[in-house]
């Protein structure tokens, strides 16, 4: 471990006390001209010089691909976070019933938001989306079946009356 760090005008006292050095004495140069002499022997041949890096060539930054369009959808998913099933964003209605009707069968499940990529062929901002209509469930059909009955005996009804009322209208004649 590091120990306590040392005054700084403690540590000035101690070389100031140190037995100071005879500028008189000419040790030092001879100890630099024997050093610069051994240098001289030891030389090593000088590298040759490494040619200049080519430069690269640039890459213009309209070549980047723009981002992937996303959207939102609502996602059903089990407790292992994992999606069952995907709804359009307005959907949410249909993709909470689904994740009560998954709950009461398996487990919990959940809605929560999700982005994902957009298709590629999807139409850009500020165009009209073609919307898809989901085939009517088969209790949908059986109440427009009969709604469309009703009216056909309803018709019946009213061409029965106007041909009575013709032929009625013949014999006042």
């Amino acid at each position: 471990m590091a120990g306590k760090p040392l005054n700084r005008l403690e540590l000035r006292r101690q070389r100031e006390a140190a037995e100071p050095l005879d500028p008189m004495e000419d040790e030092t140069e001879e100890t630099v001209e024997t050093v610069e002499e051994e240098e001289v022997v030891e030389r090593r041949p000088k590298k040759k010089a490494k040619a200049p890096a080519k430069s690269k060539a640039k890459t213009s930054r309209s070549s980047a691909k723009p981002a992937a369009r996303m959207r939102i959808v609502w996602a059903v998913l089990n407790d292992a976070f994992k999606p069952v099933a995907t709804f359009d964003y307005n959907q949410k209605e249909a993709a909470e019933a689904r994740a009560a009707e998954l709950t009461a069968k398996k487990g919990t499940h959940f809605v929560s938001r999700m982005k994902e990529p957009m298709p590629e062929d999807a139409p850009g901002i500020g165009a009209v989306i073609p919307r898809t209509v989901a085939a009517p469930t088969k209790a949908e059909r059986k109440v427009v079946e009969a709604a469309i009955e009703e009216d056909e005996e309803i018709e019946e009804e009213e061409d029965n009356d106007i041909e009575m009322g013709d032929d009625a209208d013949e014999d006042d004649e």
